[in-house]
């Protein structure tokens, strides 16, 4: 056994807890080899929780944490300078969307030879395709989310609405209008009961690509030939992550655009501004959201509530992403970064770190134990990731093509011709890949 292994032997074989005040000295304690301190960055509040932390250091009684909170707006330029410094963090705690761009930019550490036997079997495909970048995988995943389209019973009923609960009866949108309109009471943009109520995402008017992409992404068909517009309408993005051209402003694109524009204009059933609450307060028909919203009202029902799949065009898609975990490429102890990174993501610890925050695993094997989400109507968000999800368009920069993307999208929204905002959307996110 070399030096480096007889250190990871002694580092990880004791049986006790290490952290932060007298758990901290009993780790010390115990502790038979050299004590080595993770510095971990994430938001206020975030992934890893402190069960699954304490019970990782019993089995890793050498290993401290220093954790460093940080407001959500501020953590991307705060892991851009610390990665850089000269006493980077160890692990990085982050929008899930991003393992791309900070896998390319040197950031990250792979971490494929860490990941435990029977991964690839059990990881959603969506997941290993968003953490995966020039044939290494970045990220284990810890959960992932995606959205759904709730709707009020007590309104639909009285409209003579039957929402489709399976996928496989799934509305196209152009049925899903019909319902809008059907069950929305009042004039056309200016109803007092909404076809489909606002978003709550981003500062609550539509556009983000998150939920409004998939508009256009289901218009597109990927089994289509890949030099076909309705095959690069399907992926968004070239599977490279370095061209859009001929991505976004495509027939396929622009005619599902013009049908998304008119839900907020010519049709008026959803508004351009954000009305806090207004699903739950009884004052919209159906609306799109993460199983946060279905967690929310179980805990206190204020309507009587159902879950129909995300319509489609031609493709049914979601997308999805949500916070993850990575070691950083420049830690002074990548090999227990990644070890912590894959442990933390995987059986009992996943289960521990999952359970508590309430969103949807990454594991296949963990679905079982989410009873809530073993029964209509939550199993919707289930059987859409494993038959329909897709991550939001990887590559390389995600961050300045969402905000691009997201920007025409709105504008889209408010009433702009999709084809010229798409065709300059298309330019700016070039300009950006081709840095």
């Amino acid at each position: 056994m070399n030096a480096r292994n007889l250190f990871l032997a002694g580092l990880l074989s004791a049986t006790a807890l290490g952290g932060t005040g007298a758990y901290a000295q009993d780790a010390a304690a115990a502790c038979a080899g050299e004590e080595v301190t993770l510095r971990i960055l994430r938001t206020p509040g975030n992934y890893p929780y402190p069960a699954p932390m304490e019970a990782w250091q019993k089995e890793n009684p050498c290993v401290n944490f220093e954790i460093n909170e940080i407001p959500f707006a501020q953590l991307a330029d705060t892991i851009s300078v610390q990665a850089a410094s000269s006493n980077p963090p160890d692990i990085l705690v982050y929008d899930g969307p991003n393992t791309r761009s900070y896998a390319a930019a040197g950031i990250l550490l792979p971490i494929t030879k860490y990941l435990p036997e029977g991964w690839d079997e059990d990881i959603l495909p969506a997941t290993k395709a968003e953490h995966s970048y020039e044939g290494e995988v970045y990220s284990p995943g810890i959960e992932q989310t995606t959205v759904a389209m709730y709707y009020n019973k007590m309104l639909v009923e009285a409209a003579g609405i039957k929402p489709p609960q399976t996928l496989d009866e799934a509305w196209t949108w152009p049925q899903a209008l019909e319902a809008f309109k059907a069950c929305q009471q009042g004039p056309a943009g200016a109803p007092t009961v909404w076809g489909l109520g606002p978003t709550r995402f981003g500062n609550g008017q539509p556009g983000l690509v998150y939920q409004d992409l998939i508009y256009q992404r289901s218009a597109g068909d990927p089994k289509a030939d890949p030099d076909s517009s309705a095959y690069k309408t399907f992926w968004a993005l070239s599977p490279d992550g370095n061209s859009v051209e001929g991505y976004l402003n495509t027939p396929e694109a622009i005619e599902a655009l013009t049908f998304y524009q008119s839900l907020f204009n010519a049709e008026g059933v959803a508004p351009k501004v954000g009305i806090p609450n207004a699903f739950f307060d009884g004052k919209a028909c159906f609306y799109i959201d993460t199983p946060a919203a279905g967690s929310a009202l179980l805990k206190d029902p204020k309507i009587e509530w159902g879950i129909t799949p995300i319509p489609y065009f031609k493709t049914p898609v979601v997308h999805t992403g949500s916070t993850t975990i990575g070691a950083t490429a420049r830690s002074k102890h990548p090999e227990i970064a990644a070890k912590f990174v894959v442990d933390m993501s995987w059986g009992e610890y996943a289960y521990m770190n999952v359970s508590q925050r309430g969103n949807l695993p990454t594991l296949k094997s963990l679905f079982p134990r989410f009873e809530v989400y073993g029964n209509y109507p939550m199993k919707v968000f289930i059987d859409q990731l494993q038959e329909w999800g897709q991550p939001r368009p990887p590559g390389p920069k995600f961050a300045q093509y969402d905000k691009l993307v997201t920007d025409a999208l709105r504008a889209v929204a408010f009433g702009g011709d999709p084809a010229e905002l798409m065709a300059d959307a298309e330019k700016k996110v070039q300009r950006v890949l081709d840095r």
